[in-house]
């Protein structure tokens, strides 16, 4: 059973959720206990919406959810039902040992559903607290309206608007003045994995063995004292020809080139000097930037000017410049390419396909617009934006920030074009080399993201650790995974292992827990070999945990109803 998720991950947590639901009814049979279901499932929402993690609970989590949650969100039709509903919860994931290690304690969480249930009726009462949503949904039950019907819901909001239905308008007003005055949505900040940089002495040498840094080099001293350039900002034919036989490019281009444009290698590179201000035009000349000297001779330094420098080279590549857009979904280069580095470095340097990109870009500017904008475009332009971003994918690759290759695998694809929308997806992967996630790390930081630092999530649960390394290459994944283990004593670490173990069902979160078990010891390593025997063939879940075996028997709790005619639970 998945207890905690990654950001966006609503399908696995709709399945995840399903299945706790029907775990939950199982054992409320089991337990004779009586609650509304709905409630129950709300109030796992809320944990999913606050924070994904539906095995930790503290007081002001619970607080929150009956205070602020319930009454703005959930349409509640007996609120008596709302904290029998939570307290079954609780001791739900108590009885099934789900609770993890940095929740608070089952019975001070019961104690705060009993703080917070005043605070929860209060808010029910008054509709001022409803969203707009549930403020709508409310006036359809309390009329009789179906929701599900459509003209029926639309001829009592005609009656609503003109009057003639009876709505609290001082209570709608207030919720019209809330929903206008909430904030903008918030700045993209991703979760990102901990992920170890190079030493010093690797990044210079990946840097003195950057290709396209040579060429720069080369380039900034053959302008020396400058270039005339033509009355349109171009290079001469003549000039274009002689960088291009300096630098070795262009070899099936310069005997047909009648401009410098026909040389795209050469223009490229000229374009990029320009980017990452290596050479500036001044009064019709290309000339070198002086205070770019010295930097020449500084391989780190210079790699990252020219690094950065990338977002910038797109904008001017040509071709994108659809109905006066900058750019084919109306997002230059500079904005998209961020979103590149993210997702790689979210990797941890492992391989991401390049079409996983393009959705987001597309995703991204439909949400700006409120509506689906990118199907727009026909597939000229399409094409267009993919050429561009091929080509900057390119220069990627020659400055030695990435490696690109492609997949060839028929599932992959196919499962690509779901991704693309399109027949033809492109296959290329895309990966960060080492020098490439140390240059996307200081540029994250410069952005003020936070990037963990390896062994800085040895604090957290099991689970949520594997959850933040799932998509990370597994050498990464794994390293960080005996950090988490060798941070605790090793009983410790062996028993909240075997705990996720009992519940895991993801192969991936599974690996990784076994191999933190390896690093405890002898009674970690024989527990994981035992754990190993069950994983082609599972045993049953066990049953939950009695809480009153081995006790007399007690009364039933006072805060739960219970059903005395339930069949047995058989």
């Amino acid at each position: 059973m998945r207890l905690v998720f990654t950001p966006g991950d609503d399908q696995g947590y709709a399945e995840a959720r399903s299945r706790l639901l029907e775990q939950f009814l199982v054992w409320a049979r089991r337990h004779r206990v009586e609650v509304d279901t709905a409630l129950v499932a709300a109030a796992v929402d809320y944990k999913y919406a606050r924070d994904r993690r539906l095995g930790r609970w503290t007081r002001a989590q619970v607080a929150d959810a009956l205070g602020m949650w319930f009454p703005r969100k959930v349409t509640v039709l007996e609120p008596d039902d709302v904290a029998p509903a939570f307290h079954a919860l609780i001791d739900f994931l108590d009885d099934h040992d789900w609770f993890d290690p940095q929740s608070a304690p089952p019975d001070a969480l019961h104690r705060q559903v009993l703080d917070s249930t005043p605070a929860l009726h209060d808010g029910l009462a008054d509709e001022r607290n409803y969203d707009l949503g549930k403020f709508w949904g409310v006036q359809l039950h309390r009329n009789g309206i179906d929701p599900a019907d459509p003209v029926a819901v639309q001829r009592f909001l005609d009656r609503a608007g003109s009057g003639e239905a009876d709505v609290d308008r001082h209570a709608l007003a207030e919720i019209m003045r809330r929903e206008a005055e909430r904030p903008p949505r918030t700045e993209w900040s991703p979760e990102l994995p901990p992920v170890p940089m190079p030493g010093a002495a690797a990044l210079v040498e990946a840097a003195e063995r950057s290709e396209a840094l040579d060429l720069l080099r080369k380039l900034t001293v053959w302008v020396r004292a400058g270039r005339r350039l033509t009355s349109d900002g171009r290079l001469g034919r003549a000039d274009a020809l002689d960088l291009a036989a300096h630098l070795q490019l262009d070899h099936i281009y310069r005997e047909t080139a009648r401009t410098s444009d026909d040389l795209p290698e050469v223009s490229l590179l000229l374009r990029w000097a320009r980017a990452a201000r290596l050479v500036r035009v001044v009064r019709g000349r290309l000339l070198p930037v002086k205070s770019a000297g010295p930097l020449l001779n500084r391989p780190i330094e210079l790699w990252r000017r020219v690094f950065e420098s990338v977002g910038r080279l797109g904008d001017n590549l040509g071709g994108t410049d659809v109905f006066g857009a900058p750019s084919l979904f109306g997002m230059s280069m500079s904005e998209a390419f961020p979103m590149l580095w993210v997702n790689l470095y979210a990797a941890g340097g492992g391989p991401v396909p390049l079409e996983h990109f393009h959705r987001q870009v597309r995703d991204t500017v439909n949400d700006d617009a409120g509506c689906v904008v990118d199907d727009l475009a026909g597939d000229v332009e399409q094409r267009l934006w993919r050429r561009d971003v091929t080509a900057l994918l390119d220069a990627c690759e020659l400055l030695g920030a990435i490696e690109l290759t492609e997949t060839l695998d028929a599932d992959e694809l196919d499962a690509l074009s779901q991704v693309a929308h399109r027949d033809d997806p492109d296959p290329t992967v895309v990966a960060l080399t080492p020098m490439g996630l140390w240059a996307v790390h200081e540029y994250l930081l410069e952005q003020g993201m936070h990037v963990p630092a390896p062994g800085e999530l040895a604090d957290e649960d099991i689970e949520y650790l594997c959850v933040r390394m799932g998509g990370v290459r597994e050498e990464i994944a794994r390293a960080e995974v005996v950090l988490w283990a060798l941070s605790r004593e090793p009983g410790d670490a062996v028993r909240e292992l075997d705990r996720f173990l009992r519940r895991c069902e993801v192969p991936a979160h599974r690996a990784l827990a076994l191999h933190a078990l390896g690093e405890t010891g002898p009674a970690g390593r024989a527990l994981a070999a035992r754990h190993r025997l069950h994983v082609a063939e599972p045993a049953p879940a066990p049953a939950p945990r009695d809480p009153g075996a081995g006790r007399p028997a007690a009364a039933p709790h006072p805060r739960t109803p219970v059903r005395h005619n339930l069949e047995p639970a058989g």
